[in-house]
């Protein structure tokens, strides 16, 4: 048995160094961390010069082991995405996509499923309370047309309006669209020129009109002019998901009947959506003061006088326009900061519980199990990463808000996920 054993040992010692081939028309550099991750974990020779060159391997110049590709969503390839298509066909490697939209090689797929992220993008709105949704179509793409389909769809079965817009028409009707008003773009520098839009309009962003993009491009969303709510795709995972499928293909492996799918992480919040469509101005001013100061000490009567709202005021609209008390919302945003450092962070929890606003831990054990029916312990261990479930189901919310916390009751500082 032992020798078995060291014979395999030595074998697997001995394999070749395999050569993998990243073709891409469009690059997404955390797909390529994700790829370059597994790739070190496994010993492979990761070939991605393509990411800078933006040329395909001459003929005979790579003889490799197997590809992972993207060739794009253009309904009529233009030459250069041909010629991709042309040399993964000719490989004859095994090759897996990480495109959702075509078939152009009769591989296996690792996808994020763009319905997923139109129902996500539409969901989080809905948490705000918008009831007024639209969706920004730049390109009449399949990409583009499944997310829309996907955020109306979701819209209307939330009890929200929805307004199928183009920058155009945005333009000619922007002062006529009921407000608040709260917009979607399929991508974040689509998104960004839909702020463009509104500002250019004289609309303030995100008090009259919220906007959201897809990506969550850190370069491009943090340092907009209002800073961009973008959603998270999980590109890391997907590019590392793609090369675990390709390696388990080039070890002659069965391919998958269905696309693995990774789901969107979840809503990176920034200042574009930072707001509630509630109409009274006293509620926003008090949930703005929630939101701002949650981990302080402070009574009823200190925000009362700091807003110069009366107290009896303080409580009663809360209520009426919240749907729960000023106590209530203060609870459900201490938990969603834990959340937040349970998830990513070791932190202690008596660290977790002071850094939350709580007063002790006991305190804060009993809030979080009240509002999400687990112990923080639980809670920490059940939002771990894991791998790809059976059938391909990536672990993980699909939607925001999975947690049960509505995206309204989370404290939005720059760049805050929602898990």
């Amino acid at each position: 048995m032992k020798k078995s054993a060291s014979r395999r040992a030595t074998a697997a010692g001995r394999r070749k160094r395999r050569s993998v081939l990243l073709v891409q028309s469009w690059w997404e550099d955390r797909v390529l961390r994700g790829v370059a991750d597994y790739a070190s974990r496994h010993g492979w020779e990761l070939q991605c010069r393509m990411r800078w060159t933006h040329e395909l391997p001459r003929p005979g110049e790579w003889r490799g082991d197997g590809i992972i590709a993207f060739a794009g969503i253009s309904r009529t390839m233009h030459r250069a995405s041909r010629r991709l298509v042309d040399f993964v066909r000719a490989a004859k490697v095994p090759v897996v996509e990480t495109q959702e939209l075509g078939n152009l090689f009769n591989a296996p797929k690792v996808i994020v499923p763009h319905e997923a992220v139109g129902r996500m993008a539409a969901e989080y709105f809905l948490g705000l309370k918008f009831r007024q949704l639209g969706f920004v179509t730049f390109d009449e793409n399949p990409l583009e047309r499944q997310r829309r389909q996907a955020f109306q769809r979701t819209a209307a079965e939330g009890g929200a309006e929805f307004h199928a817009l183009t920058p155009r028409l945005l333009q000619r009707m922007i002062a006529r669209l009921p407000k608040p008003l709260a917009l979607c773009a399929v991508n974040d520098p689509n998104a960004l020129e839909v702020i463009r839009l509104c500002r250019d309009a004289g609309f303030r962003v995100p008090e009259e009109i919220a906007v959201m993009g897809v990506d969550d491009s850190e370069i491009i969303c943090d340092l907009a002019a209002v800073p961009l709510t973008s959603i998270n795709c999980d590109f890391e995972r997907q590019g590392y998901e793609a090369a675990a499928l390709l390696d388990r293909l080039m070890d002659g492996g069965r391919k998958p009947s269905e696309p693995l799918l990774v789901l969107p992480r979840g809503v990176t919040v920034r200042r574009s959506t930072d707001t509630v469509a509630i109409p009274d101005l006293d509620t926003a001013r008090v949930l703005r003061f929630l939101r701002d100061r949650f981990r302080e000490r402070w009574s009823i009567q200190q925000v009362a006088r700091e807003l110069a709202v009366p107290l009896r005021r303080v409580h009663t609209v809360f209520r009426e326009h919240v749907g729960h008390t000023l106590l209530q919302e203060l609870t459900r945003l201490r938990v969603a900061h834990a959340k937040k450092l349970l998830a990513d962070s070791e932190l202690k929890l008596e660290a977790v519980a002071i850094e939350s606003g709580f007063s002790s831990r006991f305190h804060f054990i009993a809030a979080f199990r009240r509002v999400t029916g687990l112990t923080p312990k639980a809670y920490r261990g059940k939002n771990t990463r894991r791998p790809l479930a059976p059938g391909g189901l990536a672990a993980g919310p699909a939607k925001a808000g999975a947690t049960g916390d509505s995206p309204a009751a989370s404290n939005r500082t720059p760049g805050e996920r929602l898990h």
